[in-house]
């Protein structure tokens, strides 16, 4: 796996998904406090991006924006049907304000 730099830190809002494509992989990047957690932006079940979905904040999941679905952004499982499959969670380092992910 490698590093990608996806940017700096200013550029992920609090609590807001944003997608970013790091090396070809497309990712839902959300920054909570001073934690950033990167996931696949693709919903196993319904290829929707899941950056456009509700970030819910007290169970640190995403929820899909077509069929609701919510994944764990810290161990990628679904935790609402009609999702099944986990998605892909991507390590990620700050280095003083510029953000890594391995992929």
């Amino acid at each position: 796996m490698t590093q990608v730099s996806i940017g700096s830190i200013s550029d992920f809002p609090e609590a807001t998904p944003t997608r970013v494509e790091a090396d070809g992989t497309a990712l839902c990047v959300i920054r909570v406090g001073d934690r950033i957690h990167a996931i696949c932006d693709d919903c196993p079940h319904a290829e929707a991006s899941l950056a456009d979905g509700d970030f819910l904040a007290g169970d640190l999941e995403i929820e899909c924006p077509l069929h609701g679905s919510a994944f764990n952004l810290v161990t990628g499982e679904p935790s609402e049907p009609p999702a099944t499959e986990a998605v892909a969670v991507y390590a990620v380092t700050i280095d003083g304000d510029d953000v890594l992910v391995e992929v």
